[in-house]
């Protein structure tokens, strides 16, 4: 098994073609890698988040093979002014890691995002927000760990041994451009919707290490949406959706988070809450989109709790798919946490964000 998943991990990293971003079940917890129009829409001054996610250790606990892991962090900040009454600027910087297996292949990935949020009505319940943003990938692959049949004595493995193999460069540099959409909008004190769609990767960046120029990273078109309405004085529902179509794959989520309010007198304060989620992936390159094959991939559940500005937050993946014999229904977990502020002497003028 070990060294059948070695050659999987190999021949993934110098044959793949259809190049596909990693995910986070938690993606509002992730506003920059999810769309750049997010950079600012929140309730203060700055925001600083992170999230990180280790999935598929179940399969590889028995393997001298790491977990997947992935991680993102970013740091936003809004102005209290824009080019109108009401509106405002985000900016924001970002980055994020993801290694798999144990040649460790992934990337490093640092960007820069700017986003302007417009006032659509005269008491900023309204509001439209376009963002552009780009990244610097650092691409890289580890050979050290990696065994290869001409390193075997006819007894064990023997790293003295030639690989016998052509080993490409372990690094590669590259950039994307990024672009989206954002609309969200207050209806009432406890209720408020929002829509946003984005492009990543829209330059389509040759990621080969062999020098293949046919080799592109695939644009990624994501669209998101979600509701907040009240159920009680202190309950409410959150509905969400996420659409993610990138090459061959395609990925959607549903989800419905509970939420309580600790202070009913405070819509925007201090909760917990919980929900669950269900994951859908799929694709046929050779289909329209509408009729590209969705399979069940996961049930997740999340927990949360905001307090005094600070949000921490979990997530399990219940592994549904084809692997579930190996999976034994174990997926991948995720904690994200973040922090909003503001400035001491003077807080946001524009104060309705939407809750992702």
């Amino acid at each position: 098994m070990k060294k059948v998943l070695q050659i999987l991990v190999l021949a993934l990293v110098v044959f793949k073609t259809e190049a596909q971003d990693p995910h986070f079940s938690q993606f509002y917890m992730a506003p920059m890698y999810l769309n750049p129009a997010m950079v600012g829409a929140f309730d203060g001054n700055y925001r600083v988040s992170g999230l990180f996610r280790s999935q598929w250790g179940s399969v590889l606990q028995n393997e001298s093979v790491p977990m997947y892991r992935t991680y993102t962090a970013s740091a936003e900040f809004r102005t209290n002014r824009g080019f109108a009454s009401g509106d405002a600027f985000g900016f924001g910087a970002s980055f994020l890691g993801d290694q798999a297996g144990e040649s460790k292949f992934g990337y490093n990935v640092a960007g820069l995002a700017i986003a302007y949020h417009k006032s659509l009505n005269r008491d900023n319940s309204n509001y439209l927000a376009l963002g552009f943003s780009s990244q610097i990938y650092d691409q890289t692959i580890d050979y050290s760990n990696l065994q290869f049949g001409s390193q075997w004595d006819g007894s064990a493995y023997n790293p003295l041994l030639p690989t016998n193999e052509f080993l490409v460069d372990n690094k590669k540099l590259y950039w994307d451009v990024n672009a989206g959409l954002l609309w969200y909008m207050r209806i009432s004190r406890r209720t408020n919707v929002y829509l946003a769609a984005s492009a990543y990767h829209v330059n389509m960046p040759n990621i080969s290490m062999l020098g293949n120029n046919s080799v592109k990273l695939n644009i990624k078109y994501t669209g998101t949406g979600g509701i907040e309405f009240p159920v009680t004085q202190r309950l409410s529902l959150q509905p969400k959706f996420i659409v993610m179509d990138q090459g061959q794959s395609i990925e959607m989520i549903l989800a419905t988070d509970v939420r309580f309010l600790f202070e009913e007198r405070d819509p925007a304060g201090s909760n917990f809450h919980f929900g669950a989620m269900f994951r859908m992936v799929g694709g046929d390159p050779n289909a329209p989109w509408h009729d590209k094959r969705m399979d069940p991939e996961a049930v997740i559940l999340d927990a949360g709790v905001e307090w005094q500005h600070i949000t921490l937050s979990v997530a399990y993946d219940i592994n549904v798919s084809q692997l579930l014999q190996a999976t034994s229904s174990r997926g991948a977990f995720e904690v994200g946490v973040a922090y909003v502020g503001r400035w001491s002497r003077r807080g946001p003028q524009t104060i309705y964000c939407p809750r992702f």
